[in-house]
């Protein structure tokens, strides 16, 4: 039979874990503590700056915000500026989104990413993003507008690159770029130009295949068709070739014009040709470029073994 504690006990045993969800662990109620939401980094004339997205405790609305700004020769000096000017102890525990410079490479995102980890130790569950262009006074403006744009974009698509993600693979890092109203996608190459795609369609594929999305929602054909699917990723050896399978589930179809298919069927062949494509110029972009930002080499040897040869990647679309 189960040992019960004694009601008394269970009590207060229940108040010692609301305490420490309230302190952050350290002792010191949240109430007297600066919550950081985002961290938005910037870089403008040889400097770094960094804004703190803070959550306003004065105030009643749940999504109200104040920010803190600094500058540095580096972003570690950026970033500590921003809290310094501040008066109460920095809280990271509740931060979720980071935004690094456009520009960015390979070996910056991930300084970024080891420097935003080593300062939210214990790290949270932080979402990566490449911003747009704005300079740092206007990114301080629109810091509150843009992290709500960034989460809502998050949720929408279910896009997310974690801070694991830079330093996922040797030769190549990727994460979502913010482009207003959706997201673009960067493939940041170590030793070549960084691979970049605006169009939803090569931005979303790119980021299923990278394991940083699970979902398509766009607009097919010149805008004539919208596309909604929850997608998954398999892969299959064949002889000739690493047979990529792109499941969709749950996948909604709708002609947005006259002139646009109006069958199911044509729909689906529409959406697979446009697939299609856009697959073949995303393998051909990082085979130029000397990455595998889509990890077949591993998928190969994982399904055939340790030193298989590395086979071409054909994509098979499946509507489950």
């Amino acid at each position: 039979m189960a040992c019960r504690r004694p009601k008394k006990a269970r009590l207060m045993l229940a108040a010692l874990c609301a305490a420490l969800c309230l302190t952050g662990c350290a002792g010191k109620p949240l109430a007297e503590r600066e919550i950081v939401r985002a961290v938005f980094f910037a870089r403008e004339g040889g400097r770094y700056q960094a804004v703190l997205l803070l959550q306003d405790q004065q105030s009643e609305e749940a999504a109200a915000y104040r920010t803190s700004a600094g500058e540095g020769d580096t972003a570690a000096q950026a970033l500590s500026d921003a809290a310094g000017g501040l008066d109460g102890t920095v809280f990271y525990g509740a931060m979720d989104t980071v935004g690094l410079p456009p520009g960015s490479g390979w070996e910056e995102l991930r300084q970024f990413a080891e420097l935003v980890g080593d300062t939210a130790r214990p790290a949270p569950d932080v979402s990566l993003f490449l911003l747009d262009q704005r300079s740092a006074a206007r990114l301080e403006e629109t810091a509150g507008e843009l992290y709500d744009d960034l989460r809502q974009c998050e949720k929408r698509y279910a896009v997310h690159c974690g801070l694991e993600m830079p330093a996922a693979q040797p030769d190549a890092a990727a994460l979502p770029c913010w482009q207003g109203g959706g997201y673009g996608f960067a493939i940041l190459c170590r030793d070549a130009e960084p691979l970049r795609y605006t169009e939803a369609l090569r931005a979303q594929l790119a980021a299923i295949l990278c394991g940083q999305a699970g979902r398509l929602d766009l607009q097919l054909d010149g805008d004539a068709v919208s596309c909604q699917a929850a997608v998954t990723v398999r892969c299959q050896p064949s002889p000739d070739c690493l047979r990529v399978q792109l499941v969709l589930a749950d996948a909604r179809l709708a002609p947005l014009t006259p002139d646009a298919p109006q069958q199911e069927d044509a729909l689906r062949d529409l959406l697979r040709q446009e697939l299609e494509t856009a697959f073949a110029r995303l393998c051909t972009d990082a085979g130029a470029a000397g990455a595998d930002p889509f990890r077949f080499s591993f998928w190969a040897q994982n399904l055939l073994g340790p030193g298989a040869a590395p086979l071409p990647a054909v994509l098979q679309v499946i509507f489950a």
